[in-house]
């Protein structure tokens, strides 16, 4: 069975007004994409679409885990996410993307696909830096080996500081 088949929504039939939709998105729902930028994760998809006469509205709800690479120390982590994201399709001749929360669709379509809207919405939940999470004592939750070898390494000039590469271009002056 296909993972994003569910994540198509029929709307034709479906009285004006607002309609909820649940869904568990797990690694049956990433294997159907190329690139997923974390190891594993499973989230919670609340979803309300609220259908108007010309235009509906969709409000996402994520909630849920997903096991990130730490910049620091390489090992994976727990990261938690809650976030909302808003998503507006209007009819018209054909399919494009108005800006990023406004999509046309062909009035002619009878179901609309979100499930590239849930892959996108869901990497742009992740935070920016990926580290782990600091211990109750406020101490690094990374792996203390590897924070060793960076103090060592750093401790040895290792910081990139000493390079004498750029040292003939110091004495450069510009008028």
């Amino acid at each position: 069975m296909n993972p994003k088949k569910q994540f198509r929504i029929g709307f034709v039939g479906l009285p004006t007004g607002k309609h909820l939709f649940s869904f568990e998105i797990g690694p049956e729902f990433f294997s159907g994409f190329e690139a997923v930028a974390f190891e594993e994760g499973k989230l919670l998809l609340d979803l309300e679409m609220e259908k108007g006469n010309n235009m509906l509205a969709f409000h996402f709800r994520f909630n849920g885990t997903v096991i990130l690479e730490c910049d620091r120390c390489l090992e994976g982590y727990r990261q938690d996410l809650e976030f909302e994201k808003r998503l507006l399709v209007k009819f018209g001749e054909s399919y494009s993307e108005q800006t990023d929360e406004i999509v046309l669709i062909p009035s002619t379509e009878s179901h609309v696909d979100v499930s590239q809207f849930v892959y996108e919405f869901i990497h742009l939940g992740l935070p920016l830096r990926h580290v782990h999470p600091d211990t109750e004592d406020n101490e690094p939750g990374c792996n203390p080996v590897v924070l060793k070898k960076l103090r060592e390494h750093q401790a040895k000039g290792g910081s990139g500081n000493d390079d004498s590469t750029w040292d003939a271009l110091k004495g450069i002056k510009f008028d």
